[in-house]
């Protein structure tokens, strides 16, 4: 049994073990890291909260292991924590730089005036990066130190030690705030009660950091140079975002419209604010599952997005709301003249009492019979214009089939159905990459068939045939123009002599699979592979003819390729091919990725397989 320490201080109200220990170490004259190697108290395990550790300290100081684990963070692994019952990453748990109240620091010193620092000690929740003020005092937490060195970071006697001098002398005194709501339903949630907010149902952090984030990108619409606010301001996203969320869901889908419509035109939209972004690429955890969810039904059923779109990384496959804007561009008429022709059968207001065209929406279903009936047919001159095609270009075109006019004779001029041509154009990008800037190899129809001396309409042809993997949509630009490829795909297509095949490398990024798994396929020879020289080194390395790539085809179907077969997003195709039982490829036990059997995919017909129910999944320990 573990003899206590005859000194030994108090544990104060929420103080952190690794402030603990160091006033421990300081009492008995030693220094913290001297002090944790003496006593079998590893210093950096104490940091992170590990349990033997803090048993191990409780011990020596007579104190309550409970409580000195109440107000310290645990590490977890893979720098996850473990807070007050939540789980929080370390960048919202442990910052470089150590925050406290001065004032409680003045009041700690005073209650022991034998030394500048007295009995000053760190409080657990000064530690959580949404709290921003002291609401005992109404003081802002105010940086103390920073220290990229974990161990002298945390050595927090040492360190207030340091700044004791400045802390009397009021060099750390910042205009005190009152607490708003946000501050005090954070504070609720630390000491482990529930209100009446909606976000109470969420993970602690990930619904504070919604807030945050929500909060931003309404000042931003407010403020142009709202991102040049200091860390001190930072309360003010934080009480802004939870002004709104916390009232539910309603009052935030209201706010995001409201957001939307502020922004601008719907192409520059979400992805003009961090609020997007972050949960779009950054935020993919479980805790933050419910308001990435939110946000993604929200653009969906509000911004008209179609095919070749990006919505929250995954492709839109298929339209759901038309603007008033995207249908004209698509019908190929003037905006007026449609909105008129909507407003006649109630699709939508009338521009007196509607909102501007580009946000003025409709359900694409219910307007299809109507929109079938609006008459598309132009002239060859509004044609080309409306599919933003040169004339050159579609005289080309048209000379080898593409593009025929739907009326041809008489006395009438030819007439183009631009409805059907866009609905075509789109077909063509399903399942199609966002790029913004035409380099790395994309480049347009015209400017790629100029390069490697075809017709536009062999490239076209192509692409109707469903031999071309990667198709980019240009974000800049509409119609035919829209339509990006890759040289080197295109140029392997057209079976030159001089071009040998794809390179593992490129196989791997068309086929969406890992170049390590796509090496393994070659190299254990599941895939056939053809040997000839690199046409720019000359060197000789293996290549996938086009047999080859027949050959992979007809054996196997990538998680990507059959996503486009079955016209739906990868992530909504892994529980249906979860519910069928049907795994990767792994004959050997070897990854090679998300690589399927064909004739094993085809008999499981995941068209009609539905994905097993959240019940389900419990009763089978998942």
């Amino acid at each position: 049994m573990t003899t206590p320490l005859p000194l030994a201080p108090d544990l104060q109200d929420r103080e952190t073990a690794f402030s603990f220990v160091s006033r421990l170490a300081a009492m008995n004259g030693v220094d913290t890291a001297g002090f944790c190697t003496d006593m079998g108290l590893p210093f950096t395990k104490m940091i992170d909260g590990k349990p033997d550790v803090l048993a191990r300290l409780a011990d020596l100081s007579a104190t309550d292991v409970e409580e000195l684990r109440s107000w310290s963070p645990r590490h977890l692994g893979n720098r996850e924590h473990e807070f007050r019952g939540n789980r929080v990453h370390a960048k919202a748990i442990k910052e470089s730089t150590v925050r406290g109240c001065p004032a409680c620091l003045r009041e700690d010193a005073e209650a022991a005036p034998d030394s500048f620092e007295g009995d000053m000690y760190i409080r657990g929740h000064w530690l959580f990066r949404p709290v921003t003020l002291c609401l005992k005092h109404h003081h802002p937490l105010v940086p103390l130190w920073a220290e990229a060195n974990v161990s002298r970071r945390y050595d927090a006697a040492a360190r207030l030690a340091e700044i004791a001098p400045g802390v009397w002398a009021g060099k750390l005194n910042k205009e005190l705030r009152a607490p708003n709501p946000f501050d005090e339903w954070i504070e609720a949630r630390l000491a482990g009660t529930l209100t009446e907010s909606w976000l109470d149902q969420f993970d602690l952090y990930a619904a504070a950091h919604f807030c945050e984030l929500l909060g931003r990108a309404i000042w931003a619409v407010r403020y142009p140079k709202w991102k040049k606010f200091g860390p001190e301001l930072a309360w003010m996203s934080f009480e802004m975002g939870f002004r709104f969320a916390t009232e539910g869901e309603a009052t935030v889908r209201d706010t995001l419209m409201q957001l939307q419509e502020t922004i601008g035109e719907p192409t520059d939209g979400p992805k003009k604010n961090a609020l997007y972004d972050r949960l779009a690429f950054d935020l993919l955890g479980e805790a933050y599952a419910p308001f990435r969810e939110l946000l993604r039904d929200h653009i969906a059923s509000t911004w008209p997005l179609g095919p070749g779109d990006d919505l929250m990384g995954e492709p839109v496959l298929e339209r759901k709301v038309h603007s008033v804007r995207t249908a004209a561009r698509e019908l190929g008429m003037d905006p007026r003249r449609l909105r008129k022709l909507l407003v006649d059968v109630d699709l939508v207001q009338p521009v007196e009492t509607g909102r501007d065209d580009q946000w003025e929406l409709f359900d694409v279903k219910a307007a299809q019979p109507h929109l079938e009936r609006i008459n598309t047919l132009v002239s060859a001159k509004d044609f080309q214009e409306a599919l933003n095609m040169s004339r050159s270009q579609f005289e080309l075109l048209r000379k080898e089939g593409h593009f025929p006019p739907v009326i041809d004779g008489g006395d009438h001029k030819p007439l183009w159905d631009v409805r059907a041509a866009h609905l075509h154009l789109e077909s063509l990008l399903t399942g199609a990459e966002p790029i913004y800037v035409t380099m790395h190899g994309w480049d347009d129809i015209p400017t790629t068939a100029r390069s490697l001396e075809v017709s536009p309409s062999t490239v076209l042809k192509l692409l109707e045939d469903g031999k071309v993997q990667r198709i980019g949509r240009h974000t800049n630009r509409d119609g035919y123009a829209s339509i990006v490829v890759t040289k080197g795909e295109i140029e392997r297509l057209l079976e030159r002599p001089e071009a040998p095949g794809l390179s593992i490398d490129v196989f791997a990024r068309q086929c969406g699979l890992t170049r390590s798994a796509a090496m393994r396929l070659v190299r254990e020879g599941h895939v056939p592979s053809t040997e000839g020289r690199h046409p720019k080194t000359k060197a000789r390395q293996r290549f996938l003819a086009p047999g080859d790539l027949a050959a992979f085809h007809e054996q196997f179907v990538t998680l990507r390729g059959l996503a486009v077969e079955l016209g739906m997003p990868w992530q909504a195709l892994r529980p249906k091919l979860a519910a069928a039982g049907l795994k990767p490829f792994s004959p050997d036990g070897q990854d090679y990725g998300a690589v399927f059997e064909r004739n094993v995919a085809t008999a499981a017909d995941l068209e009609t397989t539905k994905p097993r129910s959240l019940l389900n999944k419990g009763k089978d320990g998942e």
